[in-house]
C-alpha cells in the first residue's frame, strides 16, 4: 500500500498508475473483469486505513461515488461497479472509492469468522461493527478531501446487499453525503440467516437501518429491491423505505414550544411568552375563564383600531422545512385572534409570514397554519395576534410546532425471477438519480 501526498502521484487516469501489493512491491493493475478501461489505485490513510480508488484521479475536487460490497476488489471490478461505471466514463469525471466491509477483505477482527458469519459474532457481543467501519469511511474521506481530490458537497455511497446496508448506514452518520443507494439491501439483519446465533440479542436491532430512521428523514436515499427477495428480504426494504417517507412528514425534530398551555406563570405573566410592547388599550394574559386542557388559557382582548400579539421566543428554524403551528380557540366574542408563522434571518430582520384566521366558535376547535421556511432563514416564532381591524375577545392553549420535509425517498420494486440480485437495470436507472442530486 502507499499513502499519497497531495497533488502529486495521484493526478492523471488510474490507468498511468499500479497498486501496491501486501509487501509493498509493484504490481500489474488490477484490471481484471473491470467493466471499462480503468485500473484500481489502492492507497492508505496516514492513520493506515487502506481504500481503493477507481476512474479519472482528478486534479481538483471531484464528485465522488463510494461504492461496497464484498471487499475493495469485487466493489471496483465486477457488477457491483455498474452505477459507478456509467458515472465515472467521459465526460462525468467522477472518482470511485471503496474500502473493506468489516469481517472481509484485510479488516478481520483475531478470532471472528470472516464475512457475514462475522457480523453475528459481533453483534451477538454486542460489539458495534457498524461504528467501526464509519469510522475507517470517514478517515478515508477525510484524507481524500484533505488531498484535493474529492469534493465533499458532492459524495454519494451506494452498495449492495451488505454493502447496501453499510452505505445506508454511512449515509446516516455522516452529513457530508449527498444521497444513499442501496441495491438489494439488507435492512433488517434478523432476516439473514448468519444471524440466528444472535437471535435473543436486542443489540441486533439497534443496528439495524430501522434504528437509524432519523438522520436519513428527509435526505435523498434510493432503494432497489427485487419482488421475490428471500435472502435480504422484500418487505423488510419496503419497510425502511415507508419509515422514511413517514418520518418526512411526522417525525422530524424541532424545537418545542415552551409553556404551551400558558400553564406556568412568573409575575402573574406566562413565561417566555412575551406581550408586544403596543397600545395599552390591548389585553392579553393568562385566563383561568376557559382552558382547553389543564386549567389556563391565553385570553386575548382585542379593540378595534389597536393591535395586541403575545408570541414564543425566536426558535431555530431550517430553510426549505415545512412548519406547523397547531392551537385550539375559543371565542367569546367578536372576532378571534389570529396565529402567525413568522420567519426571520441571521440578521433578525421577518423575511416572510404566513397565518390563519380562525372562524368564531363558542367551543374549541383546533387550528393550525403551515408555511415553508424561505431560503435566508435562521429562525422563528408562533404569535397569536389580535389584528387592527379586529375586534373580539378569545382563548387560545395548547399551541403545538411540527416540522416536515418532502419525502426524498426513491424506491423501486421490479420484476427478479433470481432472487436476491440487483433487477436489470437499477444501475443505470440509479446513475441518473444520483447524478441528478450530485452535480445539481
Amino acid at each position: 500500500m502507499t499513502s499519497f501526498s497531495r497533488r502529486t502521484v495521484l493526478k492523471g487516469t488510474a490507468a498511468s498508475f499500479v497498486t501496491v501489493g501486501a509487501a509493498g512491491a509493484l504490481a500489474a493493475p488490477a484490471r481484471a473483469a473491470a467493466p471499462s478501461s480503468y485500473s484500481i489505485v489502492h492507497g492508505t490513510t496516514p492513520g493506515g486505513v487502506p481504500y481503493g480508488l477507481w476512474g479519472t484521479i482528478p486534479s481538483s475536487p471531484a464528485p465522488t461515488l463510494v461504492i461496497l460490497s464484498l471487499t475493495i476488489e469485487q466493489a471496483l471490478t465486477t457488477s457491483h461497479l455498474q452505477a459507478g461505471a456509467i458515472l465515472v466514463e467521459p465526460p462525468a469525471n467522477y472518482l470511485c472509492v471503496s474500502i473493506d466491509p468489516p469481517c472481509h477483505g484485510t479488516h478481520l477482527y483475531p478470532g471472528r469468522s470472516e464475512g457475514l458469519p462475522g457480523w453475528a459474532e459481533l453483534a451477538a457481543d454486542e460489539h458495534d461493527f457498524v461504528a467501526d467501519f464509519n469510522a475507517r469511511m470517514s478517515e478515508v474521506l477525510d484524507h481524500l478531501i484533505d488531498e484535493d481530490l474529492v469534493d465533499p458537497d458532492r459524495i454519494a455511497v451506494a452498495g449492495t446487499s451488505r454493502g447496501g446496508f453499510l452505505a445506508l448506514r454511512y449515509a446516516a452518520f455522516d452529513p457530508r453525503v449527498a444521497c444513499g443507494v442501496g441495491y438489494a439491501p439488507v435492512t433488517d439483519l434478523r432476516q439473514l440467516r448468519e444471524f440466528e446465533i444472535a437471535a435473543s440479542v436486542p443489540f441486533v436491532d439497534e443496528l439495524s437501518l430501522g434504528a437509524h430512521v432519523a438522520p436519513l428523514t428527509g435526505r435523498p436515499v434510493f432503494i432497489v429491491i427485487g419482488d421475490r427477495d428471500v435472502r435480504v428480504g422484500t418487505d423488510a426494504a419496503i419497510d425502511v423505505a415507508r419509515a422514511l417517507s413517514a418520518a418526512a412528514v411526522t417525525g422530524l425534530p424541532v424545537a418545542d414550544v415552551v409553556n404551551p398551555s400558558f400553564e406556568d406563570l412568573v409575575g402573574g405573566w406566562p413565561q417566555p411568552w412575551t406581550l408586544d410592547p403596543l397600545p395599552k388599550t390591548q389585553t392579553a394574559g393568562p385566563s383561568t375563564a376557559q382552558a382547553h386542557t389543564g386549567t389556563r388559557s391565553l385570553r386575548v382582548e382585542n379593540a378595534s383600531g389597536t393591535a395586541v400579539g403575545v408570541r414564543t421566543p425566536r426558535l431555530p428554524a431550517e430553510p426549505g422545512s415545512q412548519y406547523t403551528a397547531t392551537s385550539w380557540v375559543y371565542t367569546e366574542s367578536g372576532a378571534p385572534a389570529t396565529m402567525f408563522l413568522e420567519f426571520f434571518n441571521a440578521a433578525g430582520s421577518r423575511i416572510a409570514n404566513q397565518f390563519v384566521a380562525p372562524a368564531a366558535s363558542s367551543t374549541w376547535e383546533e387550528t393550525s397554519v403551515s408555511a415553508v421556511a424561505p431560503t435566508g432563514t435562521a429562525t422563528m416564532d408562533v404569535l397569536i395576534y389580535g389584528a387592527v381591524a379586529a375586534a373580539g375577545v378569545s382563548y387560545h392553549d395548547d399551541v403545538t410546532l411540527a416540522r416536515s420535509v418532502p419525502s426524498e425517498v426513491a424506491l423501486h420494486v421490479l420484476s427478479e425471477p433470481r432472487g436476491h440480485t440487483t433487477p436489470v437495470g437499477a444501475a443505470e436507472l440509479s446513475a441518473t438519480w444520483i447524478d441528478g442530486i450530485v452535480t445539481a
